[in-house]
C-alpha cells in the first residue's frame, strides 16, 4: 500500500510540473515559438520534441538571436517542450 501511495504522489508532482511548464511556455515562449512549439512568428523552426537537455541549454544560454531567458521553472518548460509530439 505504501508503494501505491508513493507512486501516486510522484505522479501528482510530475503532472503538476508539466502543467507549470505548459503554463510558463504559453506565457513566455509561445509568442515566438508558436503555441504548440511547432514554429511561430519569430522562430519558424519546431522546437517540440527536442531533447530536454537541449531545450534547457537553449533556455539558459540562448541560441542564435534568442538571448538567455531567466525563468524559475526552466526544467519544467524543457520537460514540457520535449514531450510535445
Amino acid at each position: 500500500m505504501k508503494r501505491i501511495v508513493t507512486a501516486v504522489a510522484v505522479l501528482a508532482l510530475a503532472s503538476a510540473a508539466l502543467a507549470d511548464g505548459a503554463e510558463t511556455f504559453s506565457k513566455k515562449c509561445a509568442m515566438c515559438h508558436g503555441k504548440d512549439a511547432a514554429g511561430g512568428a519569430l522562430y519558424k523552426g519546431a522546437i517540440r520534441g527536442k531533447p530536454e537537455a537541449e531545450v534547457l541549454k537553449i533556455i539558459k544560454e540562448g541560441k542564435g538571436k534568442m538571448k538567455p531567458v531567466a525563468i524559475d521553472d526552466a526544467q519544467d518548460v524543457a520537460k514540457y517542450v520535449s514531450g510535445l509530439k
